[in-house]
């Protein structure tokens, strides 16, 4: 059901606010003196807990018209159980990305809805040309002009998504400043500034952020590399601290001599932590996780075959969730591209193979063309960025590959992401003054951090 525009006013509305509760949790009901002739008296006159749930399998921009149909569903919409059951009924045809534009000094997020089960799509086969082109591709163009909704601010760096809120790395001149913001909701928070004891400090390029489901708290870990600096003897030191804050404090905690990250993981979050591959020459601590509850580092064993001559010839590799499961995807001997899944978490003998691809088979495809994955999704398919600048899918099921979309001639990064209602000010709490209003000017945002 789709409700388009229709304005409604009520006389009796019983809201959570008033009692204290939840709405959904007080099994309540709408009232009201209208005609039981208006057109739509007998979808009101059903548990506010139904209401929530028709109106938490509608498409995004269908919620937000709904909004705007009566205080009511504005009310329903805010309520934290609506962005619960929301969340954990995201549509499984449908999903979402988030482009990265960063120009000088100001940087942007451009947002887009998919539909997966697109069916005019191209797909490669040897009678392609040598040479990709989203030029002669015809294919659809992803650009600010055509988002759904953008929100621009200063530099920046997107940190990650969990449960539709998105952490952001400000590229400051002076210290570096971390965000959080849902811009579905258009709030975000100001993180504290991390303590840099004096010391010279150089952002290391990586960040994690995810939720802790037992604490029910968000965290953020920043790694930064600090310099000492002896005039005596001319000697500098370098040395990488990680600072962990828990979104809703007013401060960070640091942590000394953590494992290096190599580079920053696509779909890091699984189980409560965050995973990376490391720096380390040793195949026994090549992958690396953190606990969010416990501010813990770990080894993860990787699997039986990885040793040191192998190792050498894997020239890329990253990590992320297929299906529940912790994998790794990586390219051997420049020929082969493979994805391996870990099927019973922290347990070294249940990694298993779950496909790979030939690198010669597969006409214009290239090794560098894998380097930028975006996603793994329910029905094994991977998305990524080709060395084309094309959003392409891969099937292992029917071995093909079909470009999407055109990402233009301007490279950016792109991130999967999660839509959500949940609002700041339930994550941090009520009374907290930190959470502001994004400014809203037609589609677009602006962040003032």
């Amino acid at each position: 059901m789709v409700l388009h525009g229709c304005k409604r006013r009520f006389e009796t509305v019983m809201v959570s606010e008033e009692r204290g509760g939840n709405l959904i949790g007080d099994h309540q009901f709408i009232n009201t003196e209208e005609s039981a002739s208006t057109l739509f008296s007998p979808l009101l006159e059903l548990p506010v807990h139904i209401i929530c749930d028709i109106l938490s399998r509608l498409p995004l921009m269908n919620i937000l018209r709904c909004k705007c149909v009566c205080k009511m569903f504005l009310k329903l919409v805010k309520d934290p159980y609506f962005s619960k059951i929301h969340l954990a009924r995201a549509p499984t045809l449908t999903t979402n990305l988030v482009l990265q534009e960063n120009i000088g000094k100001w940087g942007a997020l451009h947002f887009f809805t998919f539909d997966l089960s697109e069916s005019t799509l191209s797909s490669c086969s040897s009678a392609d040309q040598d040479t990709p082109s989203y030029l002669n591709r015809g294919l659809p163009m992803l650009s600010k002009l055509n988002a759904d909704f953008s929100f621009r601010t200063q530099r920046i760096s997107l940190v990650g998504s969990c449960n539709g809120l998105l952490c952001l790395y400000f590229d400051l001149s002076s210290r570096p400043l971390y965000g959080v913001c849902n811009p579905i909701v258009g709030e975000c928070i100001k993180l504290p500034q991390l303590t840099l004891s004096g010391r010279h400090c150089t952002y290391a390029n990586h960040s994690g952020f995810g939720y802790c489901p037992r604490m029910k708290k968000y965290k953020i870990i920043s790694f930064m590399h600090l310099t000492s600096v002896d005039s005596l003897n001319s000697i500098d030191s370098k040395r990488l601290v990680a600072d962990v804050h828990t979104l809703g404090s007013d401060s960070w905690r640091r942590i000394e001599n953590p494992p290096c990250p190599k580079r920053t993981s696509f779909d890091p979050f699984l189980n409560g932590c965050l995973h990376w591959i490391t720096n380390s020459n040793r195949p026994a601590e090549l992958i690396t996780s953190f606990d969010l509850e416990k501010e813990k580092f770990k080894v993860v064993p990787p699997p039986a075959h990885f040793n040191v001559q192998y190792m050498n010839k894997v020239s890329w590799i990253n990590i992320g969730v297929l299906r529940g499961c912790l994998c790794i995807c990586y390219i051997y001997e420049d020929a082969e591209f493979e994805v391996w899944v870990m099927r019973e978490y922290g347990v070294k003998e249940s990694w298993s193979k779950e496909f790979s691809i030939d690198m010669k088979f597969y006409c214009k495809l290239r090794v560098e063309d894998l380097h930028r994955p975006i996603k793994f999704f329910s029905n094994g398919d991977l998305w990524f960025i080709s060395s084309s600048e094309s959003l392409v899918s891969f099937s292992p099921q029917k071995r093909t590959f079909r470009e999407l979309r055109s990402m233009g001639p301007w490279k950016t990064e792109v991130t999967a992401h999660a839509l959500s209602f949940a609002s700041l000010k339930d994550v941090v709490g009520a009374k907290s003054l930190q959470v502001k209003n994004l400014r809203l000017g037609g589609r677009r945002f602006i962040l003032g951090i």
